[in-house]
């Protein structure tokens, strides 16, 4: 991997000249969006996220929570993704070990693998949540619409997400999400309106994840809302969007556009030693 100094400084050599090639960029969110203006791209953007295919999540039966251990009155958290670093878990984990000291019923169901399964499984022994969260491992992909239904809400401290597919398809199954600002989660999360961002504080982000536990009919508001607003990610809306992007750009005029191999060989040669 390249040292953040080294690559940082390829990236704004390198996309701002790859970027002058084209005619529009599409960026899939505000945030990823700023990043390109930061590397110095003057090239026209447009924000298109990613389509995700949502019907089965607006239409999800829940699973029964009975076979997989849980309460029907249990407050039940999950997490879908991979056990590795860059999602900073263990950060989740103790934001989880506080809440349930304010709240008995909560639980904690993570899905996925990692390379940080055994560290994450010790980590849950040593914070002395055993009892409150589950590891369920990988699952057929088919089934996750019925788990996201049978939860009351999705949680992530990941900071590192560019398009937050799991976030997307649980906001479909009508979750409230509770996530930490930064570029993906905090342009898919409205704060207060479809779940709850915080700072990467850990008291803060507690709080708010305790909050989202107790209050029950704010979950459901949220829930509500956050179904509502994950429509736009839908493939069929995006689709249409990029098919109108596409027709605009062949309907103009067309401009001459240096040769992308001879820009390329060139920011290349700068990098040579």
């Amino acid at each position: 991997m390249l040292p953040e100094e080294i690559s940082e400084s390829l990236l704004k050599t390198y996309m701002p000249s790859f970027c002058k090639a084209v005619d529009l960029v599409i960026s899939p969110s505000l945030g990823m969006e700023k990043v390109l203006r930061e590397l110095d791209v003057e090239t026209p953007i447009e924000v298109v996220p990613n389509g995700v295919e949502l019907k089965r999540f607006f239409q999800a039966e829940p699973l029964s929570r009975v076979d997989y251990g849980f309460g029907e009155d249990d407050i039940l958290l999950l997490y879908a993704g991979r056990l590795a670093p860059e999602k900073n878990l263990d950060f989740l984990l103790m934001a989880f070990a506080g809440v349930v000291q304010a709240v008995e019923n909560a639980r904690l169901l993570l899905l996925g693998n990692g390379p940080m399964k055994e560290e994450l499984e010790k980590l849950v022994k040593d914070l002395q949540i055993a009892n409150f969260t589950k590891f369920a491992g990988l699952i057929p992909y088919e089934k996750m619409p019925g788990y996201l239904a049978m939860c009351d809400a999705f949680v992530t401290a990941s900071v590192t997400e560019v398009h937050p597919l799991s976030v997307i398809e649980a906001m479909g199954s009508g979750l409230p999400v509770m996530g930490i600002h930064s570029p993906g989660v905090g342009d898919t999360v409205e704060d207060g309106i479809t779940g709850f961002l915080s700072t990467k504080n850990l008291p803060a982000f507690t709080a708010k994840l305790t909050r989202l536990c107790l209050q029950t009919q704010l979950r459901k508001k949220m829930g509500g809302a956050a179904r509502k607003a994950c429509q736009k990610y839908d493939i069929e809306q995006t689709t249409k969007i990029m098919l109108m992007h596409y027709e605009g750009l062949f309907n103009e005029p067309r401009r001459h556009k240096p040769d992308w191999d001879e820009r390329l060989l060139g920011i290349l040669e700068r990098f040579r030693v």
